[in-house]
């Protein structure tokens, strides 16, 4: 074991993270797999275990080897990897400070570059609230990185552009992106559970987009996609975003079913510690006019 603890790097705060995630105590965790005291220096001291303790613990939380793991010779992986994360999970000041310290001239291959402009991009519009900048960034995704209809960056990318273009209110040209990437997304086989994060991430944007657009069918349409896909696989991933457009879409097409879907979307931000989100939807419950922002 003594090659794999040199080559690779074990992120401890996000093996507890999923563990969280999964409702399990590191000894509910460890169970006829190791000790408690592993789970602790694995999350505490990144200590990376056995490889086969470590699979074992992967099947256990039901995640990919990749999600908690990085090549440690490689900063340039390190940190887009930890920047991945705290995009998914909303948390893009950190994301750009870490985004900062990579310098582009030190990206080896195109896939690598794809995500720097993507996170950017992301960065602009969610952190700087900056769409022509954003703008800028997804473009360079699009081109000339890409050339295939199979590329999930570039799906990500054309969605985007349409999330930029609905940040600046040109309603026409974000549908055509939106179509756009529908239609790239047919060729993509995201039925892998190593893309479930982005499908879900897919729905999730398309249904914000919809929302803005105030096609709130279309989101009921979409965030029922991306929770169907979430409980099949049992992935916590954004099920408190989806729950919460949801229940805002339904609430604005004054259905009943409104309150259960804000309940289900402030007990998933509970569980995975989306305190603002929890925070703006108990007071859109009993609001007039509920807040159209996502946290």
């Amino acid at each position: 074991m003594r090659k794999e603890q040199q080559t690779l790097r074990i992120l401890g705060d996000k093996v507890r993270y999923y563990r969280k995630l999964k409702g399990l105590s590191q000894a509910e965790l460890a169970a006829n797999i190791c000790t408690q005291a592993t789970i602790s220096l694995i999350e505490k001291r990144n200590k990376v275990p056995s490889m086969n303790i470590l699979m074992r613990l992967i099947g256990r939380l039901g995640i990919q080897l990749d999600d908690i793991v990085v090549e440690h010779h490689d900063r340039v992986q390190q940190l887009l990897t930890g920047i991945d994360f705290q995009i998914q999970h909303h948390q893009y000041a950190l994301a750009a400070e870490n985004l900062s310290k990579i310098r582009l001239d030190k990206i080896k291959n195109d896939d690598d570059q794809k995500r720097y402009y993507y996170y950017q991009g992301i960065i602009e519009l969610f952190k700087n609230n900056a769409p022509d900048e954003a703008i800028y960034f997804f473009g360079r995704v699009l081109s000339p990185l890409v050339n295939s209809e199979r590329d999930l960056f570039g799906i990500l990318a054309t969605l985007g552009l349409g999330l930029a273009y609905a940040a600046k209110h040109t309603f026409d040209r974000s549908r055509v992106y939106i179509d756009q990437a529908l239609r790239m997304l047919k060729h993509v086989p995201l039925s892998d559970s190593k893309y479930l994060d982005v499908e879900l991430t897919i729905y999730w944007h398309i249904a914000r987009i919809y929302y803005e657009l105030s096609d709130f069918k279309a989101v009921l349409k979409y965030t029922d996609l991306g929770v169907r896909e979430a409980v099949k696989h049992d992935k916590l991933f954004l099920l408190d975003e989806l729950f919460a457009l949801q229940a805002r879409a339904l609430k604005l097409l004054g259905d009943p079913d409104a309150s259960k879907s804000y309940q289900i979307a402030i007990a998933f931000a509970r569980v995975t510690g989306s305190t603002p989100l929890e925070t703006s939807l108990v007071a859109e419950m009993v609001s007039q006019k509920p807040n159209i922002e996502t946290a």
